[in-house]
């Protein structure tokens, strides 16, 4: 009997512990973060009033995040 929540078949979802996949959604997530961090940058530079505070902040997070993306692209599967 199968269960109608569990649709019988293959799926193309990513399951727990699949290391390519969850290196696949890593990978995106900081690309994301990346890209927004980018446009808060441009957005603060065009700014009418820029805060240097604020832009200092983007730009710190930024570099964390290329870091942590550096990061992902060594790690091991585990």
């Amino acid at each position: 009997m199968s269960d109608p929540a569990q649709p019988a078949g293959p799926s193309s979802d990513p399951k727990p512990g699949d290391a390519g996949a969850d290196y696949e959604v890593g990978l995106e997530a900081v690309g994301r973060v990346l890209a927004w961090c980018a446009q808060q940058i441009l957005a603060e530079r065009r700014s009418a009033v820029p805060d240097p505070k604020r832009l200092e902040q983007m730009k710190v997070r930024q570099r964390e995040c290329a870091a942590d993306q550096n990061r992902l692209e060594d790690a091991e599967p585990d």
